[in-house]
């Protein structure tokens, strides 16, 4: 069969070059006679042992096809006029190659076809061209496509099997049983291709402060363990301990406060942490029992807006003008304290300004006056440095005046009266060299006045009457040539006035400036024998 193919393609070959020789029509005729007898004898024998394995819808059709192609060419060469001149008893044309091309290979059992591969979605691997000879003299052959898509993938077997090889054509018989293939460069119809997801490595988290919530927490408590007595923090029921309890954990001011780093509020030139100052008015807060404030108290929850807001309703304390100089920040502010702002804003702070750039909201006076202020005064007051004005008025503060007040160096005004001070002035306070006003009238203060009294030399106002001080009044208050108030009634002092302190009086001569003394001498047995008192009680 081979030779009688290799014959039939030959003397095609050769006629396209060359006319045929009646030599060559006579091989044509005997090659189509043993192709048909052969394709026959195939064909029945395989119906007969009904061993050719069923064949695809497709390919039967294609079958039909072809049988009645064949068919209508027989019947143009009986019909065709030319038939009669021995030149043209057998024109061959590319169709009729194809056609009975395709008769021979469909004789052929085919060839098992490979399950094909499954590819991976994640790693697509291309396949790999298959090399199909084809017939390169014979133009448009209507055979199977020379450049194959890629089959995509199915779970069966191909039903198309791979057609056989087709010789290249040559002048005579090639010796060799396998005709060298022209290989074909096929560009693979690429397989979808599902990108693998990429997984990024979690980043290590990052915390405010590049500090772990404990480590915030350790930091935060070991510096303010030096404004307050560390062992504070271990009862959960003192002021210093709700204080650092809020600062560390329900401060909501942004940015969050570093104990590592200086950022927005006191710093004292950089001397200071602004957590300190925060954390010293809050300290304040819970001793003076701020929940119970009748104004400004904080909110029930420092992250809703809803909350703040509210809490900021109820506050309308602002500071007592006293004409300075300076700028100051948060004079007239209004909110809650313990909100989300800087403490300079919470009704009743005032602070220094830009134009005093090392004590920029630095707390300059702290001011409220019948608030419903009680329990204690903090002794961490005293760590707010450069406060001028320190006024709480009217309350129920109880407990003796920190001597940590002594600290407030730059403290002009002094004024705590209406309250239930107990215990005695800290003789601290006189070391207050700028202090103008000394206001403590209307406590329970009991002990002597100090002689450092007369160390006070900007004094103008100093008013301790309604108190339980005794003993004698000290001359030194002689020494205060600025004073020009003086109330010293109400207590249990004794003796005499003393010269000096009347040499102050407004109507000696030379005349001073103390125009207001009084003190317990009214009555025919007065307390005090006071013959320079403006008036006596």
């Amino acid at each position: 069969t081979y030779f009688m193919q290799l014959d039939f393609n030959t003397t095609i070959s050769t006629r396209k070059d060359n006319p045929p020789s009646h030599t060559k029509i006579k091989y044509i005729t005997m090659a189509f006679k043993s192709a048909i007898l052969l394709a026959g004898c195939l064909s029945a024998t395989a119906a007969a042992t009904k061993q050719k394995p069923s064949q695809s819808r497709f390919l039967r059709n294609r079958k039909r096809h072809d049988a009645r192609r064949g068919a209508a060419i027989n019947e143009k060469l009986h019909q065709d006029p030319k038939s009669s001149s021995p030149q043209h008893q057998l024109d061959i044309t590319a169709e009729d190659v194809g056609f009975w091309t395709r008769s021979l290979q469909s004789s052929f059992t085919p060839l098992p076809t490979p399950p094909p591969t499954r590819r991976s979605t994640n790693n697509p691997i291309a396949p790999s061209p298959v090399s199909t000879p084809f017939p390169t003299d014979v133009p448009e052959t209507p055979g199977p496509t020379p450049n194959p898509t890629a089959v995509p993938e199915t779970s069966g077997p191909t039903p198309n099997p791979t057609p056989g090889p087709t010789p290249n054509p040559t002048p005579g018989p090639t010796p060799s049983p396998t005709p060298e293939p022209t290989p074909l460069e096929l560009v693979p119809t690429p397989s979808p291709t599902t990108t693998a997801p990429t997984f990024i490595p979690t980043a290590s988290p990052t915390f405010p402060c590049n500090l772990t919530p404990d480590e915030r927490a350790d930091e935060i408590r070991e510096l303010l363990s030096t404004i307050s007595e560390p062992s504070l923090f271990d009862d959960p029921d003192t002021p210093q301990a709700k204080a650092l309890d809020w600062i560390t954990n329900d401060d909501a001011i942004e940015p969050i406060l570093c104990p590592n780093e200086a950022g927005d509020g006191c710093t004292r030139g950089g001397t200071v942490n602004p957590l300190v100052q925060r954390y010293v008015v809050a300290t304040f807060y819970f001793a003076t029992e701020g929940d119970d404030w009748n104004k400004c108290t904080a909110a029930d929850d420092f992250d809703d807006e809803g909350s703040v807001g509210d809490a900021n309703d109820n506050c309308d304390r602002i500071v007592t003008p006293f004409g300075v100089g300076n700028d100051r920040v948060g004079d007239t502010s209004t909110d809650a304290w313990l909100g989300p702002v800087n403490e300079c804003e919470w009704g009743g702070i005032a602070c220094w300004g830009e134009d005093t750039a090392n004590l920029n909201l630095c707390i300059d006076q702290l001011d409220f006056e019948s608030d419903g202020l009680s329990g204690v005064l903090a002794k961490e007051i005293g760590n707010l440095e450069v406060l001028r004005f320190l006024i709480l008025e009217r309350g129920t503060i109880s407990g003796p005046i920190p001597t940590e007040f002594g600290d407030l160096e730059r403290l002009l005004i002094l004024d705590m009266d209406f309250n239930d001070l107990s215990g005695e002035i800290p003789d601290e306070l006189f070391g207050l060299k700028s202090l103008q006003q000394l206001d403590l009238n209307d406590n329970e203060i009991t002990g002597t006045l100090s002689s450092r009294v007369g160390e006070l030399k900007f004094l103008t106002f100093l008013q301790l009457d309604h108190n339980l001080l005794s003993d004698t009044i000290p001359s030194e208050i002689g020494n205060l040539e600025n004073l020009r108030i003086a109330f010293l009634s109400e207590n249990d002092f004794t003796g005499e006035m003393p010269d000096e302190v009347c040499a102050l009086r407004n109507n000696t001569s030379p005349p001073g400036v103390l125009g207001v003394l009084v003190t317990d001498c009214q009555g025919n047995d007065p307390e005090v024998i006071c013959p320079c008192c403006s008036s006596c009680a």
